[in-house]
């Protein structure tokens, strides 16, 4: 199952960040928005994300969560 990330890159690297967008996407990332301050939005598989975590230009890696909420006549459960 595909989850969507937030990657931001240090700011060491911010001048490679098209270069590095296209590493991450050797490695199983596909690429949904490039930000030229430091994020990387898209998605991948848990076992890409494993992957992805390892790398030194990369200082933090967010899954997003999914919430879900009932309609607003739904009973309460």
């Amino acid at each position: 199952m595909m989850k969507n990330i937030v990657i931001t890159v240090s700011e060491s690297y911010l001048d490679k960040l098209k270069s590095i967008a296209d590493i991450l996407s050797k490695d199983g990332l596909i690429v949904t928005n490039l930000y030229e301050f430091g994020v990387i939005t898209g998605s991948a598989k848990s076992k890409t994300i494993k992957k992805l975590r390892g790398r030194k230009e990369i200082i933090s890696l967010t899954e997003e969560k999914q919430v879900f909420i009932a309609p607003p006549d739904a009973d309460l459960q």
